[in-house]
């Protein structure tokens, strides 16, 4: 049951930080659609956003561990 709950722990904020990259890039691809000189603005906030959103993976992890001790 610990294994089931330290996997859960860790998959389900991979999972919200997945989805949430998917539609970053989405959001980012229609930007550039729409607007392509922007080019270099879009990727300077996509990589942010992205980073903020992996943030959720990273802290998924750190409390699995804390939890599992």
């Amino acid at each position: 049951m610990n294994e089931l709950a330290f996997g859960l722990t860790y998959a389900l904020p991979a999972l919200g930080a997945a989805l949430g990259i998917g539609l970053i890039g989405a959001a980012a691809l229609n930007a550039l659609g729409r607007n392509p000189e922007k080019l270099s603005d879009i990727r300077t906030l996509m990589i942010t956003a992205i980073v903020f959103a992996d943030a959720l993976a990273i802290i998924g992890i750190i409390v699995a561990f804390i939890a599992r001790s």
